[in-house]
């Protein structure tokens, strides 16, 4: 089978593949409840913008707790999914590529990038360019505060996977994952077998480890202010699966 071209991984397909399932399937990826009280720690009624907001699991809750909170998308069916237009708080929901930011420059006190988001962003250069576009809109001093996994050493046994994510007596869902560890990549497919037929859910990650993070933080002009191992701020150790890592705008 010919492998996808990159351009098949655009920035919306995460999202487009996932919308119809996504509050089903990850609604207890994350704690909101503890991603709301950490982004507390850094004062009431922010301006906070969070990127690949999807159907507002985080921002609605952020909204309620007092800040104003702007969300971007790049995925319409995502965003045609938006919950957080109940939240009077919640000002707008916008589709925008997060490398290309539609705001004004320092338009926000603190920028939300949570649960591998950052990592969807798969072609060499976005990465950095949405980090460069964050500085952009936040204030001097203001927060970029990025959830994301933390690679393991390069194992050939997990380069290539099949897993059962989920089975019940009328579906199941395979995933099946190829890892390019030279390119730091994972390409997978949700596999959705029922009687209505077979769905498949395509998606593409470039992953990076927390020191590469660093870096291209740095060249945005941030520095590292903290870094924790969850969003109950645990101290985070070499061995932590995920990074919760607070950039401090220069």
């Amino acid at each position: 089978m010919q492998e996808a071209e990159p351009s098949d991984f655009g920035p919306s397909r995460y999202g487009d593949s996932f919308a119809d399932v996504y509050d089903e399937w990850y609604d207890d990826v994350s704690d909101a409840a503890a991603t709301t009280s950490f982004m507390g720690r850094f004062g009431e009624g922010q301006r906070v913008l969070e990127l690949g907001v999807g159907t507002g699991r985080l921002s609605t809750p952020l909204a309620e707790a007092g800040h104003f909170v702007v969300g971007v998308d790049a995925s319409l069916p995502m965003l045609d999914r938006f919950r957080g237009v109940e939240a009077p708080m919640v000002s707008l929901a916008v589709g925008a590529d997060m490398a290309v930011l539609p705001f004004a420059t320092e338009s926000f006190d603190t920028v939300l990038v949570a649960t591998n988001t950052l990592f969807n962003l798969n072609e060499p250069g976005t990465q950095a360019a949405c980090l460069a576009e964050c500085r952009r809109v936040l204030r001097l001093g203001g927060r970029l505060v990025i959830e994301a996994m933390v690679p393991g050493s390069p194992d050939p046994m997990l380069d290539r996977l099949v897993t059962t994510k989920s089975i019940d007596v009328s579906s199941a869902v395979l995933t099946a994952t190829v890892r390019d560890s030279e390119r730091q990549e994972i390409t997978g497919q949700h596999i959705q077998i029922s009687e209505a037929g077979i769905r498949m859910r395509p998606w593409r990650i470039r992953y990076a480890t927390p020191d590469q993070l660093d870096e291209i933080a740095t060249g945005a002009d941030f520095r590292l202010g903290d870094r924790f191992a969850d969003w109950d701020g645990s101290a985070h150790t070499e061995d932590a699966p995920n990074a919760v890592s607070v950039y401090v705008a220069v």
